[in-house]
């Protein structure tokens, strides 16, 4: 008998990186955007995007490669439009700093059966009213990957290529597309449909946006659709996790003359706060998260294939380009060579300046800047062999400014280190060939993720089409629900460790809003449109796979109490009990007044369009903590404390959390975590005295400015 409960052993979560996108105007020859309608009562504009793309691009065949309903509540801005386009400039952010949100995004497809065409671009059809430049193009005698060309009037345009096979009268052409419903409605009054654009991008933002999978495949049928986002990295070795679940703050009225009981009621904000969860520390992946910066040292090897950038970037950018053509990029990752030193510090004194990523500088030295060296995954490529710019999509925005021409290495995750420079560990010496070293720390804002989980009832699904395959609605339906938590900021963290056991990271964090799989709502074919990550099933069910999420053979392995080190003024700690390092980002929601006044539905994957969630979450100020309980036996550190002594700009001040694992080669060469305070306050070095006449202990307390961590694994990004 199949269980009829949801259980807790079923249930899969993961997480992943939130990027933009960036659309530019052709470029994939045929891709544009136009008004396609305008509703000014409910104030909003549908915004068509057509192109027939690649089956690695963004867009592909008017496909882009978002689940329906997942960029609900994302933000959306315009640039380079202009007046010949029959779009107002002041659409353009720069412009006017007009923003938009997104209410709606659908997949959809036209279809004519009045069409007629003779080996000729020429078609005729009753009406091109419904058509746009741009739009995908499939039927009898239509060239793959044709699209409309031009628009000639009223009854007939032009296809990109001449059709074959001979006469067809009233033939029927499918005409592909994705519609992007935003608000508030744009200046531009006049569809667009009939021009052809020479330039334009169109930028949806990071917030709320998770990291797109082109290899995602939509079906009108939700039992037939396979819908995704890179939310494929491993969340960790989880122990508890509370998830942010939403709650409606619903508003309740007393009217007088109406009695005693509530006279109305009406939803008020929705939130998705509260989530937090403890993991077992086998990397520091979260503690990226937690501050916010990272930097990257990796030695690619000599062969490993390589290109110039095209282009100058800006922080914050996921699309880079090059002139060199890439082979098979997507999944890959890139790294960036760039030298150029930056600060780590938006304001500190310093003496002698000391950059990370220069030779022999690591967590023993008093680090000022850094090199702009970082990695990303390629999660979208398009080659143009028109133009030859090739374009290439990150699954997350750069930390530097970049110049163009700079060296970027394309690396990646094999079977072995031999290839293309895989970060691999030794599980008998644990040492590893190809380590990527990184630095994180704090500057002005903290990355968004967004979380995927998954509950079902059955542990049956298959992703091979098997005998096994789940059919929807059948008596091995696993009934699953899918949600995507979007928008996920950490606001609080604590690492703490003792003589009993491993490392642990306790975080606390906030969601947006949440996409909720509604397929199983919909009118006919029921089912799942989400294709969930199920790590270890199909996810990481290979080495290469198991690195990619971030799970490496031999990796999972925590740091223990045992692995530790801890330095304090320069000497080296016997006797610390324990320690407890906390901080906060001071990140806030806040909700805006933006009126949507579209009319909902239960197969709205984000009710209400997001208008009742939050709207932003912002980094206010932060704070760190490091609680320690040691034996005492000098009383340097009391003195500090009492003449409440600053310890700064003086590397045999440091102090200094050091975590290596265990193995038979060279500490250096093993998995490794340093966390670092350079300039701080010893606050509290209290000594009780013991009751039963044991050792005394001293719980310190001390106040950085900021902290770094320093790390050492097989992870190419966090």
């Amino acid at each position: 008998m199949p269980s009829t409960v949801y259980k807790g052993d079923l249930t899969e979560i993961s997480f992943g990186h939130e990027a933009a996108v960036k659309l530019p105007t052709h470029f994939d020859e045929s891709f544009v955007f136009s008004v396609q309608a305008e509703d000014a009562s409910a104030d909003t504009t549908t915004i068509r995007l057509t192109g027939t793309g690649s089956g690695t691009a963004p867009i592909h065949n008017g496909q882009l490669s978002f689940p329906i309903g997942m960029l609900v509540g994302s933000e959306l801005t315009f640039s380079d439009l202009g007046t010949g386009q029959n779009f107002n400039v002041d659409d353009n952010f720069a412009t006017s700093g007009r923003r938009y949100t997104i209410v709606k995004n659908e997949i959809g497809a036209d279809t004519d059966s009045t069409c007629d065409y003779n080996n000729d671009p020429t078609i005729t059809m009753d009406s091109t009213a419904s058509i746009s430049v741009g739009m995908s193009v499939s039927g009898t005698g239509i060239p793959a990957g044709a699209t409309v060309s031009s628009i000639t009037n009223s009854t007939t345009f032009e296809l990109s290529a001449s059709t074959t096979g001979g006469s067809v009268t009233n033939g029927t052409l499918t005409f592909q597309y994705t519609d992007l419903t935003i608000t508030p409605k744009m200046l531009s009054g006049t569809s667009a449909a009939t021009t052809d654009f020479g330039n334009g991008t169109l930028h949806i933002h990071a917030f709320k946006t998770p990291a797109m999978e082109v290899d995602m495949e939509y079906s009108d049928n939700a039992n037939a659709s396979s819908e995704s986002v890179a939310t494929d990295q491993f969340m960790g070795l989880i122990n508890t996790i509370s998830l942010p679940e939403t709650k409606v703050d619903l508003k309740r009225y007393h009217v007088i003359g109406l009695g005693r009981d509530v006279a109305v009621q009406v939803p008020g904000r929705f939130t998705n706060v509260g989530g937090s969860f403890e993991t077992t520390m086998h990397n520091a992946r979260w503690m990226y998260y937690a501050l916010g910066e990272e930097t990257v040292s990796f030695t690619p090897d000599g062969s490993a294939p390589s290109f110039t950038t095209a282009s100058a970037t800006s922080i914050g950018e996921t699309l880079i380009t090059t002139s060199t053509d890439l082979t098979s990029p997507v999944g890959k990752y890139v790294y960036i060579q760039d030298d150029t030193t930056v600060p780590i510090h938006l304001h500190k004194e310093v003496g002698t300046q000391q950059t990370y990523g220069a030779s022999g500088i690591g967590p023993e030295d008093l680090v000022t800047d850094t090199r702009s060296r970082e990695m990303r995954r390629i999660v979208a490529y398009y080659e143009n062999s028109t133009t030859s710019v090739n374009y290439i999509w990150l699954d997350e925005g750069l930390k530097y400014v970049h110049a163009s021409g700079k060296t970027v290495k394309m690396v990646d995750y094999s079977a072995s280190a031999a290839a293309n420079s895989t970060p691999v560990l030794d599980n008998s010496t644990k040492t590893i060939t190809n380590p990527v070293n990184r630095m994180l720390y704090s500057k002005s804002t903290v990355p968004s993720f967004a979380m995927e989980v998954s509950i079902r009832r059955l542990d049956n699904q298959e992703e091979d089409d098997t005998a096994n395959e789940v059919v929807d609605g059948g008596a091995s339906d696993s009934q699953q629900l899918t949600r995507v938590f979007k928008g996920c900021k950490v606001k609080e963290f604590s690492m703490v460790a003792d003589t009993d056991a491993a490392v642990r990271l306790n975080v606390g964090f906030d969601a947006a809003l949440c996409y909720t799989d509604t397929g199983r709502l919909e009118a006919s074919n029921k089912g799942d449109r989400f294709d969930v990550h199920r790590i270890f099933e199909d996810t990481a069910d290979t080495a290469a796979k198991r690195r990619e999420a971030g799970i490496g053979k031999g990796t999972q392995k925590p740091f223990m109490f045992y692995n530790g080190q801890i330095q304090l003024g320069g000497v080296t700690l016997g006797q610390v009990i324990s320690f407890d390092l906390k901080g906060k980002t001071g990140v806030e929601q806040y909700y805006t007044i933006s009126g949507n006044r579209m009319a909902d539905a239960a197969t709205d994957q984000v009710p209400f369009a997001g208008a009742r969630n939050a709207s932003l979450a912002v980094e206010g100020k932060t704070e760190y903590e490091l609680d320690m309980e040691i034996i005492v036996d000098n009383p340097t550190l009391y003195h500090q404390m009492r003449r409440a002594v600053r310890n700064f700009d003086n590397a045999n001040k440091l102090v200094r959390l050091s975590f290596v694992k265990q193995g038979t080669a060279a500490a250096s060469g093993r998995e490794s975590m340093d966390i670092v305070i350079d300039d701080y306050f010893i606050t509290e070095a209290s000594l009780p005295l013991p009751d039963d006449q044991a050792p005394i202990k001293s719980k310190l307390k001390i106040l950085p400015k900021s902290i770094r961590v320093f790390a050492q694994d097989t992870v190419f990004h966090y």
